[in-house]
């Protein structure tokens, strides 16, 4: 298994300095966090593509700063906003193509957002999803629903019932999230295993639900075999924020910790 990192770590630098700075600590795969709306621009996406291939770093996936609007966006009961929703995500797939990743992570409807029309909510929903993953075809990328502590994708019920009814969703499965909602990342494995095809990672204790892997209890040879188990054979993406180290090469040495797991 290959060790990536997020550039949500190093948020909010900017994304060409986090790009810098991943490589220097010996990085070579990243899941790209866009923070504006102009890093979706070709011209952008071009200098970044000359950048990333010029330090040999790897794009896995695309994460969208518009997490948090997603439910409103495109699970909402105003038909409109929902196709403009889909046209603005149809330019992300796009640009997640030009930057040469295989994954878009998408969050989804918030825990208590006003929900989809009272008739056949479901079944609209469905159709949403396999309408973002026929548009993130197009575009080559494959479409990954992630486990999210304060969205409906916390809990493994819902993400089961979207794995049963929308075959070509893929999911992304995050350690910490998982902590957080309540859950292990053993609820998700058994819920929705053999479709997991990006995995972020991080550490945590009785105390934290997010640290550095290898500073605090999380089993991360368990966690891999049992991905491996079900057919995984993507990364693990080191995902932390800026408040969960105080130097930046303690992000390397959690680089070197995981590819000793």
């Amino acid at each position: 298994m290959k060790i990536g990192i997020s550039t949500a770590s190093f948020y909010p630098m900017l994304l060409e300095e986090g790009i810098a700075l991943a490589a220097e600590l010996g990085y070579r795969r990243v899941e790209l966090f866009v923070n504006a709306d102009s890093e979706y621009e070709p011209e952008f996406c071009r200098e970044r593509r000359r950048q990333l291939d010029d330090l040999g770093i790897q794009v896995v996936s695309l994460h969208p700063y518009t997490s948090a609007m997603e439910g409103h966006l495109l699970f909402s009961d105003y038909p409109r906003r929902t196709r403009d929703g889909l046209e603005q995500y149809r330019r992300y797939f796009e640009a997640a193509a030009m930057l040469g990743a295989t994954y878009f992570t998408f969050h989804g409807e918030l825990l208590r957002a006003r929900g989809l029309p009272r008739s056949s909510p479901e079944a609209a929903r469905f159709g949403t999803y396999a309408e973002l993953c026929r548009i993130a075809r197009e575009s080559g990328i494959q479409f990954t629903q992630e486990n999210v502590s304060w969205c409906k994708s916390a809990d493994p019920a819902f993400l089961r019932g979207l794995y049963d009814n929308v075959p070509e969703l893929a999911f992304t499965l995050d350690t910490k999230q998982a902590i957080r909602a309540g859950y292990t990342w053993k609820d998700y494995v058994e819920a929705i295993g053999d479709r997991i095809v990006n995995l972020h990672v991080s550490d945590y204790n009785g105390q934290t639900d997010c640290l550095l892997p290898g500073q605090g209890s999380c089993d991360f040879p368990a966690l891999f075999e049992a991905v491996q188990s079900r057919g995984y054979t993507g990364h693990a993406i080191v995902e932390v924020y800026q408040t969960d180290y105080t130097r930046p090469q303690e992000l390397e040495e959690a680089r070197i910790y995981l590819e000793s797991v």
